[in-house]
């Protein structure tokens, strides 16, 4: 079996990276973690979705 054995990075060093990185992670315990998600098609999924159920609700008792 093998280890591999985990880098950990300071708050600086992530947000150095984070600055030039092309993709999005997150920095959880000195362990920086890629982000899924975010693209522009997600995003205006979502935003229909959103839009949707605000007028869909709206005037109701709820």
């Amino acid at each position: 079996m093998q280890v591999t054995k985990t880098r950990y990075y300071s708050p600086e060093e992530y947000l150095e990276q984070e600055t030039i990185a092309e993709f999005r992670s997150e920095y959880r315990d000195g362990e920086i973690i890629p982000m899924t998600g975010g693209t522009v098609n997600h995003n205006r999924i979502v935003g229909n979705f959103y839009a949707t159920l605000k007028y869909g609700i709206k005037g109701q008792p709820y």
